[in-house]
């Protein structure tokens, strides 16, 4: 045990460059043999060795010269083993994934370990097999013969486990249209769709967070939608009010259609008017968890440039939901306060290089009608002595001073322009550094020195120099005060 504390020390003195030109000399068989016992602890340290010995061995040629070995501690009864030797077949997937699928024991070892009992493990052989399902003769592997039927058989396992296979089959169809048919052809996707109409709420808000995760991919949106899926889970929204149940399961489907929304605006909002018209509904809710996660997904969805767009062509609707924002933010409890303030700065954010004319008038409509006194309630909450609620307020404050629409807003305002440079509202990190953003998206804006005016924009820079946590020196404030 001190030879190999020795030796563990040794290697991590010498340098990586080094070590590849050592390694060769090592006989690293005669270690991978010291994990053949039951003292952990020396277990432990064969690992470490043995993770910077092989580090320095290109992966090319661990499965060459050490297969053998990779096989056994796939098997280990120690988790350290299981994850050194998974980590290292991943590495050589990374590099060659045909190699992988010459060594048939490891390949259904690795298919074997996603049932194990660490969770890490699991996991690590998951990139595994999704690193190889991108290239063609992976594909063929993993879903024909004795890989696949090792496949279902882990997947029928538990619960559990069949839903680590499910998200790795969707990882695996997201990295391209021919890995997707393959994943369809198997049946593993039908049989995850088929988890969807269980009479499980659980079960089926798992399915739910799969299936976004599929459909944020373009060849995954349309597979679910040709297969009439998406439709399925819309109409499941509509069922609502007959189904007490469905009040569970709401959340979930909201979350699907916001997060593949925030991919695909237009198709979404265009198509499934149902989902929006829900999400508008639920503004006036009184389910609070609810109500949050409908201004939350206004938010994800207004975020990009053609969300906006897809968002303003709800005309009325959407006139509607921000002057309902704009209460919220006037007088609602913090909780949803804070939401309201988040999708109110997603909504106006808007970066230079993205500002055409039509979103510019969007982003200065929008702020217009959410509350006639926007500012001063923006302002008063700046003062309140809660370091969240003021920095989530300065979001929405660098968002509108990144448009020359909202620099006129801000620089109009009473007191913002004292309060923008007045350090001593800020003691804590976050605040200091969400004021600093402010005064540097002015001081790097085209249009800021022209509204704001010379001499304060001179103040702008001189702030924006001293960096976010500068403290005047004592001396300095003496001086300033006489």
């Amino acid at each position: 045990m001190e030879a190999l504390n020795d030796l563990k020390m040794a290697l991590c003195a010498v340098h990586p460059s080094v070590l590849r030109e050592v390694v060769p000399n090592i006989p690293l068989n005669l270690v991978f043999d010291c994990l053949n016992i039951t003292n952990s602890e020396q277990i432990e340290v064969c690992c470490d060795i043995l993770v910077r010995l092989l580090e320095a061995i290109s992966a090319d040629s661990i499965l060459q010269n050490f297969s053998g070995e990779l096989t056994a501690g796939l098997s280990h009864s120690h988790v350290p083993v299981k994850l050194l030797c998974v980590s290292q077949v991943l590495r050589v997937a990374q590099s060659n994934p045909a190699e992988v699928l010459t060594y048939s024991d490891i390949l259904l070892d690795t298919v074997k370990m996603m049932a194990d009992k660490s969770l890490q493990a699991a996991e690590q052989a998951g990139k595994v097999l999704t690193q190889l399902g991108t290239s063609e003769q992976g594909l063929e592997a993993l879903f024909h013969g004795n890989t696949f039927e090792k496949l279902q058989h882990v997947m029928d396992i538990s619960d559990t486990i069949r839903y680590r296979v499910y998200e790795v089959i969707v990882n695996i169809a997201k990295s391209s249209y021919t890995a997707l048919q393959y994943c369809s052809d198997s049946g593993i996707l039908q049989r995850l769709v088929n988890e969807m109409y269980k009479d499980d709420i659980l079960v089926q808000l798992n399915c739910l967070e799969l299936l976004a995760n599929l459909a944020i991919c373009e060849h995954g949106l349309s597979y679910l939608d040709q297969q009439g899926i998406v439709g399925k889970l819309e109409s499941m929204m509509g069922n609502m009010e007959s189904d007490p149940m469905m009040g569970f399961l709401l959340p979930g489907l909201i979350k699907f259609f916001g997060n593949v929304a925030h991919v695909y605006p237009k198709e979404i909002c265009d198509k499934y008017h149902g989902f929006i018209r829900t999400v508008f509904q639920l503004l006036d809710s009184d389910d609070i968890p609810l109500k949050n996660i409908a201004i939350q997904t206004i938010g994800v969805i207004g975020a990009t440039p053609e969300g906006k767009l897809a968002l303003d062509k709800q005309g009325n609707k959407m006139d509607t939901a921000l002057q309902k924002l704009g209460s919220i933010i006037h007088r609602a409890s913090s909780e949803i306060r804070m939401s309201a303030l988040t999708t109110a700065a997603s909504l106006f954010y808007l970066k230079v290089p993205d500002q055409t004319a039509e979103l510019l008038s969007i982003t200065e409509t929008w702020f217009s009608k959410l509350n006639p006194a926007c500012m001063t309630t923006l302002m008063t909450l700046s003062q309140q002595p809660f370091t969240e609620l003021r920095r989530v307020v300065m979001d929405v404050y660098l968002s509108l001073a990144l448009q020359a629409w909202g620099q006129n807003v801000l620089n109009s305002h009473p007191g913002f322009n004292e309060y923008l440079l007045d350090r001593s509202t800020e003691e804590k990190k976050e605040g200091k550094e969400g004021k600093f953003d402010i005064v540097r998206t002015l001081v790097e804006s085209p249009t800021a020195q022209e509204i704001f005016g010379a001499p304060y924009f001179i103040r702008l820079r001189g702030y924006h120099r001293e960096g976010p946590f500068y403290v005047q020196a004592q001396a300095e404030v003496a001086i300033d005060q006489t």
